[in-house]
């Protein structure tokens, strides 16, 4: 006999739960491990950097007013363990400094040339050479179309990229312009992407209003520093392959007085060209033909 099976409601409970699951497992991810978190306004501490200097040239700028973008790569170089060593020579403080954080990692674009010049700045170089970064990491640049949410495409790109295990450094707004008399209306701010929570994403916001906490806010897009963020543009980080070697030393020549002093080797004597001494002999000989001619002519 043969009939269709009708599943038990008890059947029909773990169906639902497993599909619930599945649901849950494909709406939360997660790095594999935890993003640094750090705080370009850090001001009032220990270390602190958020009254360094950015860019180069008499750029007005500090980190803790412009500092977002730097402050985010800084995160996701020490999320890679990247590490900087900055000789006494360029640093901020005048001290050795080593490791990774936003005044390590200014110091070294400043000596690198990372600044470029920005239209928004009336004078210096204040803007990030993405191509003068540290050696490392490598970027791929990702535009989100829309206006109002991540579009499936980028959701996909991003999504898939966390799954690899690679945090996204994006530029963001949250109003019709960035600020106060502005007309930028994109990129406004500059967060890390490090996971995914139900419908929103997680988020390493650079910017914590407390001055003396060294630690950026670990939050949501939906729950910004200044609100809910819809993402412009952004780039996945990833590591790069190879061993980075010496190439992000910082190298300082050393001092007339102690560079080595210059060996000059005497001359060699230099002997007579064979060249020479055969148009010598050649034209001794003509001498003395010349004389037997002579000779030979006057002979009675």
């Amino acid at each position: 006999m043969t009939g269709r099976w009708v599943p038990r409601s008890s059947t029909v409970l773990l169906l639902c739960l497993a599909v619930v699951l599945a649901g849950r497992a494909q709406s939360i991810i997660d790095l594999p491990r935890r993003v640094p978190s750090f705080n370009q306004a850090y001001s009032i501490g220990p270390g602190a950097w958020g009254r360094e200097t950015l860019g180069t040239g008499g750029c007005p700028d500090l980190l803790q007013a412009t500092g977002c973008l730097v402050t985010a790569f800084a995160a996701v170089l020490a999320y890679y363990e990247v590490s900087l060593e900055i000789p006494p020579e360029f640093s901020s403080t005048g001290q050795r400094r080593v490791g990774m954080d936003p005044g390590i990692l200014n110091d070294w674009l400043r000596a690198r040339a990372g600044y470029g010049p920005c239209a928004t700045d009336p004078a210096g170089s204040c803007c990030l050479e993405w191509d003068r970064l540290p050696y490392g990491i490598d970027l791929s640049f990702h535009v989100n179309r829309s206006e109002v949410s991540l579009n499936p495409i980028a959701a996909i790109i991003i999504d898939h990229a966390l799954r690899q295990g690679s945090p996204i450094v994006a530029g963001v707004h949250w109003s019709a312009y960035c600020r106060s008399g502005s007309t930028q209306s994109e990129d406004c701010h500059w967060v890390v992407i490090t996971g995914k929570m139900g419908s929103t994403y997680t988020i390493m916001d650079p910017f914590n209003r407390d001055s003396a906490d060294p630690q950026g806010l670990t939050t949501t897009l939906s729950a910004g520093s200044r609100g809910r963020y819809i993402v412009d543009r952004f780039a996945v980080v990833e590591r790069a392959a190879g061993e980075i070697g010496s190439a992000n030393a910082l190298w300082v020549d050393p001092p007339v007085s102690e560079a080595a002093p210059l060996s000059i080797a005497a001359p060699e004597p230099v002997g007579p060209s064979p060249w020479a001494t055969i148009l010598a002999l050649m034209a001794s000989l003509s001498l003395i033909a010349a004389a037997i001619w002579l000779g030979s002519r006057d002979a009675p």
